[in-house]
């Protein structure tokens, strides 16, 4: 489903070059929930990035699909993410001028592609039906997270890339977003990729792997 073929992704920090990544291999399988944990900084946001296509690797190759990304321009690149995925951010990035409604509308109506659900449906689900006319400042931080989530499978796309979705909840609420982002999952059969620094919300996951010294490996398989 998704391969990272050897990349290598550096930068030029003070003058210095930096590695992030050397000939990094890893592979998600179809529908596979998995979690990426490991402490801030450790370059996890910008594995994410790499495999939306949203910042470019030195060498090698990723391939969703068979579709390779050294093989796509920068507008190909953009329309394959906006039919192959969707994404829950650390921030909630709601558009503050439209109701909680409109926010998820507006995610159809942009990328053009068949809903999985009704907006009403996919409300009942996170359990937000009656704040279908509420503005996101209506709203607690928890609530917000759940329309994000709402926006996210909505639509009909194969993955999601999950980045830090509970850093602004305390663990109540983080653990309330897990559970609905799992039974999400359970449902849809997504492919989930799941950033985070906390193990705890890494085990809601199938496969949990620690990104260090270059390296994913695999330390908790559920």
């Amino acid at each position: 489903m998704i391969k990272l073929d050897k990349i290598t992704k550096k930068y030029i920090w003070e003058n210095t070059q930096n590695t992030i990544y050397e000939k990094l291999d890893f592979e998600v399988e179809e529908g596979d929930f998995i979690a990426i944990v490991w402490r801030s900084g450790s370059g996890k946001t910008s594995l994410l990035n790499i495999m939306a296509g949203l910042i470019d690797f030195d060498e090698w190759e990723v391939i969703i699909n068979k579709d390779k990304y050294s093989e796509m321009s920068l507008n190909d690149k953009t329309k394959f993410r906006w039919k192959n995925m969707s994404f829950i951010f650390q921030q909630f990035h709601l558009i503050p001028n439209l109701t909680v409604s409109e926010n998820i509308e507006l995610t159809l109506d942009i990328n053009k592609i068949s809903a999985r659900f009704t907006v009403e449906d996919i409300l009942t689900k996170i359990g937000l039906l009656d704040k279908k006319d509420n503005y996101p400042f209506e709203l607690s931080g928890w609530e917000q997270q759940r329309v994000a989530i709402a926006r996210a499978f909505v639509w009909k796309t194969d993955v999601l890339l999950a980045d830090e979705p509970t850093w602004n909840l305390d663990e109540k609420n983080a653990h309330n977003i897990m559970d609905l982002l799992k039974n999400m999952h359970k449902e849809t059969k997504n492919t989930i990729i799941l950033i985070t620094h906390d193990m705890w919300v890494a085990k809601f996951a199938n496969k949990v792997y620690r990104l260090e010294n270059n390296t994913l490996n695999l330390i908790e398989n559920v």
